[in-house]
């Protein structure tokens, strides 16, 4: 009898673990302030998955966390979270159709469909779906039936049961009077990898997953005439389910559509979300694809090129520190040899030896700590670039001090020559300080980077700001005018202003009209050095100049010659400036432009 109790406990237990035991309606959820959705789920990467250690993972994984605190913050109810695994999408979408349950909820990345509208409820799409044919790698692009025929009659397709890639499948067959074999394959395999391990297999796939390939390098071929747009991916629910009022009210925020943004980007790159959210209303589909697929393409060269090139690059630091590394062992024998001439020529005087002896032992720890050295800079080659940033603080700074010697000793130079020596020790001034900065290349993102402060000549600055700029304006056909004053002298960091005016320019450019006009002017006004950047733009909307300091922004206006705009460049000013102590903002009208403002503390230049 006790063993049967145990045996019902446990029975009873296991099913609280898979499902809910009774229904719960949203309205109830409201007033009872607590509730359970049972998600039904099945693998579908990068939608949803587990990972090795069977964490729940995936970007509808990570939406519906983030669900979870909006019900949380919004109307109090604490809601839990009960993922049940399935054995395929059929059982899913089964389930749900027929569930008694309002709180059982489908996701795995349902496309939405008539004929699952039917059946069961949607929520709003939460992402834009496309879907295109990918066949094997060198197969040609069919542009007629009898290519297509000759393409997929008695070959292999590739797909996952239950999903649209199947019915997508299907309905060619049927349409075209085509026969060909079905190869079905788990959900947590990867279609693209199974297609391209056959010469003539095919299959539809998401078109971000697809992209994503031809990022990594991968060489299949999409047939542009089966390109398939959807009504978008969201969450399934029973038809009597009222949960849809929260998920639709959730998607629907603008926060959470920024969240939303920030989740699907991270598993599929910002790049491609933004180009996938901005083609899908777009009527000419496939061309607008192969646009990008020719992108990608073209960026994964260049970098491979950039490959060749730090390759490159790093062989002949090799070479130089072998060089190095001889000159220094010759260094050693000829100074060994020479210690060993010195103590016998003076052996007679002891005193004088015993002084000459400790230093030589001095001088021969110094040589064999540098020998240590230069080994372990040929062992660690992966780092010859910071080491060689060390190396050159001696020379430069030898630079420096000669051309201090120089200027001393020589007092009747001309006018010109005193320039050249003075541009010199400011250029070497300014490597290292740049030195400097390359070994601290990752403070700024750990609020670690270090502020150097050097005189500044405003006027000279914005002259050589101006002519940096000369290709982009008469590119544009962009009038840049500075507005110069008497030259303001002060103290602060050249290569973070050089920076925070260059992006400001560059953004004026790229939001101004041809024949336009951009302004750079500077004043000083009591304690402060103001910089302003005024430009005939478009102007901003009050949401814009909300959201314009903050990263992977996409403002209301767009670049008039379709530069690209990763929504970074302002976030950046924004730091740099905070970190001289200043401050930026934005001044802006719709049709009247855009007037950005740099306000950084005065410190008087010494004299």
């Amino acid at each position: 009898m006790v063993q049967i109790c145990f045996l019902l406990i446990g029975v009873f237990s296991a099913l609280a673990g898979f499902a809910s035991n009774e229904p719960i309606h949203w309205q109830e959820a409201n007033k009872s302030k607590s509730a359970q959705l049972d998600l039904h789920w099945f693998v579908s990467k990068p939608f949803i998955y587990q990972d090795e250690f069977g964490n729940m993972k995936g970007l509808e994984v990570e939406m519906l966390n983030h669900f979870q605190l909006f019900v949380k913050e919004k109307y109090g109810i604490d809601l839990k979270l009960n993922w049940i695994e399935s054995e395929d999408f059929v059982s899913i979408q089964d389930k749900i159709a027929g569930s008694p349950f309002p709180n059982s909820i489908g996701v795995s990345a349902f496309s939405i469909t008539e004929e699952r509208r039917k059946r069961m409820k949607f929520s709003t799409s939460y992402l834009s779906d496309v879907t295109v044919l990918v066949t094997a790698k060198g197969t040609p692009i069919v542009k007629t039936l009898d290519e297509i025929n000759k393409l997929m009659d008695g070959k292999t397709a590739v797909t996952i049961k239950g999903t649209t890639y199947e019915k997508f499948l299907w309905e060619i067959e049927k349409q075209l009077n085509l026969h060909f074999n079905m190869l079905y394959i788990d959900s947590d395999k990867n279609i693209l990898e199974e297609i391209s391990k056959t010469e003539e297999g095919f299959g539809f796939i998401d078109l971000p997953i697809y992209l994503m390939l031809i990022k990594n390098g991968g060489e299949l071929t999409r047939q542009n005439f089966f390109t398939m747009r959807g009504n978008g991916y969201s969450f399934v629910l029973p038809p009597n389910s009222s949960w849809d009022i929260p998920l639709n009210e959730y998607l629907s925020e603008p926060e959470s559509k920024v969240k939303i943004a920030k989740i699907v980007s991270k598993y599929i790159s910002p790049e491609l979300f933004v180009f996938i959210e901005n083609i899908y209303g777009e009527d000419n589909l496939g061309a607008s694809i192969l646009t990008k697929e020719k992108e990608i393409q073209l960026n994964h060269i260049k970098n491979a090129e950039l490959q060749l090139e730090k390759e490159k690059y790093f062989r002949s630091l090799l070479i130089i520190f072998i060089i190095v590394i001889t000159v220094a062992a010759i260094v050693i024998f000829i100074l060994l040899y020479n210690k060993q001439k010195f103590i016998r020529k003076l052996s007679k005087q002891k005193l004088q030896i015993e002084l000459q002896q400790k230093n030589i032992r001095i001088k021969n720890e110094k040589l064999l700590n540098r020998n240590i050295q230069l080994t372990s800079l040929n062992e660690e080659r992966n780092n010859l670039v910071k080491i060689l940033a060390h190396d050159l603080r001696t020379p430069i700074n030898h630079i420096t001090g000669l051309v201090e010697v120089f200027q001393i000793k020589q007092t009747n130079l001309p006018k010109e020559d005193i320039g050249l020596i003075t541009k010199i020790k400011e250029s070497a001034n300014r490597l290292n300080q740049m030195i400097h900065k390359i070994l601290d290349l990752d403070a700024l993102e750990g609020n670690r980077m270090k502020v150097i402060f050097e005189e500044i000549d405003v006027n000279q600055l914005m002259v050589e700001l101006k002519n940096s700029f000369r290709q982009s304006t008469e590119n544009k056909n962009i009038h840049l005018d500075l507005k110069l004053k008497e030259s303001i002298l002060f103290k602060s960091d050249h290569l973070f202003l050089t920076q925070i005016l260059e992006n400001l320019v560059s953004n004026a450019i790229k939001f101004s009209d041809s024949g336009s006009e951009i302004s750079l002017s500077v004043e000083q006004i009591d304690n402060k050095v103001v910089f302003k950047v005024q430009d005939e733009g478009p102007g901003l909307t009050q949401n814009d100049k909300q959201l314009i300091f903050s990263k992977y922004q996409k403002l209301s206006a767009k670049p008039t010659q379709g530069e690209s705009s990763m929504g970074l460049g302002l976030s950046i000013v924004k730091k740099y400036v905070e970190l001289l102590g200043g401050s930026v903002w934005v001044e802006s009208e719709i049709g009247k432009g855009s007037q950005f403002f740099v306000s950084l503390p005065y410190k008087k230049s010494e004299a």
